[in-house]
């Protein structure tokens, strides 16, 4: 019995890395210079159209990226992301995964969002989308700004999985009564440890397993920038 879900972020809700779309819209409001998000132009390409995640694209994107943030003020980058997810997220959702959410929230399931990327994002992502609760990659704050540095290891690969467990665990729900949505093979021990995987535009060794094991595969490689979301009132709540 499925008692809730969890999606990835990347490529699984929303196309390519959230955290490249909310450092350039971080780099026009001039939180970031432009010239660092541009560096990550080409590989954000491949991402986004199936290419895979590059190996240690996560670690190397965090060791470049902390520096940059460090001495901000947290509160500016927290209502920031809320800019962003308020006025360009419903561009990037894609809508075959956006059914999968509106379908469990239907059934009262309770649905997470699980990420690498920075928790102050995934915080922002889940108020726009009515999700329950967000797992992301923290960053150590002291007096209101940012170290430079994390508090931890990054949400991904099997601390991803362990910190997703834990943190379900505190709500009073086990992983393996989860259904649980990726793109990535980094997501593996969180897929093997649900109910129902789903691999959503699997990268070429998670369509693999997938086809393997008889895993429900979501292609949403043919959908689009998803403007009508704000013709649909973008998704109060999600349908």
């Amino acid at each position: 019995m499925v008692r809730a879900a969890v999606f990835d972020l990347d490529n699984t809700l929303v196309r390519g890395s959230s955290l490249f779309h909310f450092g350039a819209f971080a780099a026009w409001h001039g939180l970031i210079p432009p010239g660092h998000v541009l560096r990550f132009a080409w590989a954000e390409a491949r991402y986004a159209r199936g290419g895979g995640e590059p190996v240690a694209a996560s670690s190397s994107l965090a060791a470049r990226v902390l520096p940059l943030v460090q001495g901000q003020d947290r509160v500016r980058m927290v209502r920031l992301a809320r800019a962003f997810a308020e006025r360009r997220l419903h561009r990037l959702v894609l809508s075959a995964t956006m059914a999968e959410l509106a379908r469990h929230k239907r059934r009262g399931r309770p649905v997470f969002l699980a990420t690498a990327s920075p928790q102050e994002l995934a915080d922002a992502v889940v108020w726009r989308l009515g999700i329950t609760l967000s797992f992301g990659t923290v960053a150590e704050v002291i007096d209101g700004r940012y170290t430079g540095a994390l508090t931890g290891p990054l949400c991904h690969d099997p601390a991803k999985a362990a910190r997703v467990r834990a943190g379900l665990a505190e709500q009073g729900i086990d992983l393996a009564d989860c259904a649980i949505y990726s793109d990535s093979v980094h997501d593996l021990p969180m897929l093997v440890a649900g109910a129902t995987p789903y691999a959503v535009n699997p990268d070429a060794e998670l369509a693999r397993i997938a086809r393997r094991n008889g895993w429900t595969i979501i292609d949403g490689s043919r959908d689009r920038y998803l403007d009508e979301y704000a013709r649909l009132q973008a998704y109060p709540f999600v349908f």
